[in-house]
């Protein structure tokens, strides 16, 4: 028989203590090396950032898309001013308000919506036009002051029609930076300035 395959007797092999420095390298060896939950750690890691990210795009394709569902519809309700039809059926401010919200469908509650204001200015000319919110929205309590105006004007006459919508955000997120109107809300207007045909 070979001495190599000799049973070593008299002898125990030693093994290393708990403590020992052999061990502790072993664990942290055997640690580094496994790599099972690496793909749920990396995850966690930018699971908040992409979340994020996801609730930023989502809410300013709305912020847009309420932009431009509200553009449309005060042109499309301006027409009338413009026309002559609105003076003719003698519309009121409520009237002008429901046939802006009749071509609106992003907005809710139009019709008694208070975060809805609608303003319409007469002018001369095309001079001095005010087609700002200053004189309808007080910066400091981010709340419309009610000082609105509904004058159609007759045949010839320019028209300002303004429509201001303070928009709350769903995400509640204010480190997106889509609120300027406040906190948690966005101020999204549609202006319409036209010279009346000569009805």
């Amino acid at each position: 028989m070979s001495i190599f395959n000799r049973k070593t007797t008299g002898q125990a092999k030693a093994r290393p203590s708990k403590g020992s420095p052999h061990r502790v390298f072993g664990l942290w060896r055997s640690f580094r090396n496994n790599e099972d939950g690496v793909t749920a750690v990396e995850f966690s890691l930018i699971a908040i950032p992409f979340f994020l990210l996801i609730v930023a795009l989502l809410e300013t394709a709305l912020v847009h898309m309420t932009s431009l569902d509200l553009d449309n519809a005060v042109k499309n309700a301006s027409r009338k001013i413009r026309t002559g039809q609105a003076q003719a059926a003698n519309k009121t401010a409520a009237d002008f308000k429901e046939l802006i919200c009749a071509g609106t469908s992003l907005i809710d509650s139009c019709k008694t919506n208070p975060n809805l204001v609608v303003d319409v200015r007469t002018y001369q000319d095309f001079s001095n036009l005010q087609t700002t919110p200053s004189d309808l929205y007080d910066s400091n309590t981010n709340q419309f002051n009610n000082q609105q105006q509904f004058v159609m004007g007759g045949g010839g006459q320019v028209v300002v029609v303004r429509t201001y919508y303070k928009m709350p955000l769903l995400s509640q997120i204010t480190t997106i930076g889509l609120a300027n109107a406040g906190p948690h809300h966005r101020m999204i207007d549609a202006v319409a300035v036209f010279r009346n045909e000569p009805f």
